[in-house]
């Protein structure tokens, strides 16, 4: 198979890290491509998850096996597999896309993961104002506390800790004053609700990493010569820690049945997908510290929105 990757952006090894937090299969399936674990970070698996979320008590539960996947160690690990299974890379232009659309009717499959970018797509449904998610990290230490995915909600939002072999993340989402500041204020900010999030951090070695929607976001008008896999497709909000693992599912099934993906209507098994997630991360914001919090309330009602026009479409099909 001829494989051609069209992109403006290469990742770099200097690029800010982050981490996300997948299901152990998927590390699994990276080694199947060649992918070793240690390169990612991956020195573990995780089973559980620290939460203080519907009030000041902290909570500890059980998860299935999850790994703490750094990146953009991960990108580029996977670039290189591509690179030496004989993939080429070319610069992403306007006329490359009208060219795939032209082409639908050939032998080749076009896939669309440009995240939320979503290149192909001319109609995105996300909420007037955003939520943001702001990241901060520096080298993981032998003294940091390390474990499963660490979440704390305060009045205006959440705060979230993630680590593995190589980095410790603080990440912070919400809007407006909640995810401003320098590291130093966000600390303390985080300190006011749940110091235990941030105890052994010495906010001074905290270094500002990316910042982006945090929020749910759909394109909604129909594949037209390509298949939109990922967050290209229906980005899920950040509380769901589902977006790298979907990625590869969809990927995956766009390989194995691609005449799905082509299909004129999305699938309605997607569209349900799309109502379960809105429907659980209403119910996470509503029993959340922060549910009378105005943005989250205007974010509610979006994704109370979407998921009834989601609903909808399905009953169409």
């Amino acid at each position: 198979m001829d494989v051609d990757i069209y992109t403006n952006r290469l990742p770099l090894p200097q690029d800010p890290p982050r981490i996300e937090c997948v299901p152990a299969q998927v590390v699994a399936l990276l080694v199947e491509f060649g992918v070793s674990p240690t390169r990612i970070g991956v020195d573990a698996l995780f089973h559980e998850r620290i939460m203080q979320w519907s009030s000041r008590t902290v909570v500890l539960t059980q998860t299935p096996d999850v790994a703490h996947v750094g990146r953009p160690a991960l990108d580029i690990a996977l670039l290189e597999t591509a690179l030496r299974a004989g993939a080429r890379i070319g610069a992403l232009q306007g006329g490359l896309l009208e060219g795939f659309r032209r082409r639908r009717n050939a032998e080749s499959l076009f896939l669309d993961a440009s995240g939320r970018s979503a290149v192909t797509a001319m109609h995105r449904v996300g909420p007037k104002r955003p939520l943001v998610a702001r990241l901060f990290h520096l080298p993981m230490r032998p003294s940091f506390y390390g474990s499963g995915l660490m979440v704390a909600a305060g009045a205006e939002g959440y705060a979230y800790r993630l680590a593995n072999a190589a980095t410790l993340t603080i990440g912070v989402v919400g809007r407006k004053d909640f995810v401003r500041g320098d590291s130093q204020q966000i600390v303390e900010k985080i300190a006011v609700f749940a110091p235990w999030l941030v105890r052994d951090i010495a906010s001074a070695h905290l270094q500002s990493g990316a910042s982006g929607a945090a929020s749910v976001q759909w394109s909604r008008d129909d594949n037209v010569g390509g298949i939109r896999i990922g967050d290209a497709s229906f980005a899920r909000d950040a509380l769901a820690s589902q977006g790298l693992a979907m990625g590869f599912s969809d990927a995956l099934k766009a390989i194995i049945q691609p005449d799905h993906g082509l299909r004129k209507s999305p699938r309605a098994d997607a569209k349900k997908t799309m109502l379960l997630h809105c429907r659980r991360v209403v119910r996470q914001i509503n029993s959340s510290t922060f549910r009378s919090a105005a943005p989250w309330i205007e974010y509610s009602e979006f994704l109370s929105n979407l998921g009834s026009l989601a609903q909808g479409e399905c009953q169409k099909n």
